[in-house]
């Protein structure tokens, strides 16, 4: 991400969507990168098994045979297909171990993973993690109240810079002027857009700018985009 400050005195944001290369497929550990995405796992499995104690005990299938394992020849395409797949997986495996092994109850455990679903599910945790990377950046340095400019501007849309102002001062004791909230606005969004792309990086195999545009697209996150040069 780069933040240039133009001779009117307006900021001009950027986003580089493949500043980070590294892909899942090269993660050192396969259990230890999947641990990321633990969230939307646990909630397709409990809505698959019915509740989080099956949830848990089928993920506990999947990250034994990943630490065992790793991801061998499925380490392809995009993560959170490959994830689709382990949840479909892991859910049989587990009716297998309670012993419950019919066709019907095996395709059920697939019907029940929602493609739709499954892809909110995916995205709410993408965007869940650049959050809480940005609230990270703010904890360094909190005479730049990054997270807390960004989150107050996005739960109150409406809210004038003043109002948005005060809520940020109660938040983390930091008194802005307009000028500098401004900035703070538009630094804001270029560094969690960034942080967003370079998530969606991550769960591609070959991460190249038409790709993850493509998966910016695919996911719906957008809008964290608009106004910026990418």
């Amino acid at each position: 991400m780069s933040t240039q400050i133009s001779s009117s005195g307006k900021t001009r944001s950027s986003v580089n969507l493949v500043r980070s290369s590294h892909s899942w497929t090269e993660a050192e550990s396969a259990a230890g990168f999947v641990l990321r995405y633990l969230s939307p796992m646990r909630k397709q499995l409990t809505v698959v098994m019915g509740s989080t104690e099956e949830a848990d005990q089928a993920l506990r299938i999947l990250l034994t045979h990943l630490v065992s394992a790793g991801f061998g020849e499925h380490r392809k395409g995009r993560l959170r297909d490959f994830l689709a797949r382990a949840v479909k997986s892991c859910a049989r495996a587990r009716l297998t171990e309670r012993g419950e092994t019919s066709a019907d109850q095996e395709k059920d455990a697939g019907v029940n993973l929602d493609p739709k679903q499954w892809l909110v599910m995916w995205r709410d945790c993408l965007l869940e993690r650049a959050w809480r990377a940005l609230e990270r950046m703010q904890h360094q340095d909190p005479s730049r109240p990054l997270y807390s400019v960004l989150w107050t501007s996005t739960i109150h849309p409406k809210a004038s810079l003043d109002e948005i102002a005060a809520e940020v001062e109660k938040a983390c004791s930091v008194k802005l002027d307009q000028v500098r909230l401004q900035h703070l606005k538009l630094e804001a969004k270029a560094a969690f857009a960034q942080l967003l792309a370079d998530e969606v990086v991550e769960t591609l195999e070959n991460p190249d700018k038409a790709a993850v545009k493509k998966e910016i697209q695919s996911l719906g996150i957008g809008s964290a985009f608009s106004g910026l040069t990418v």
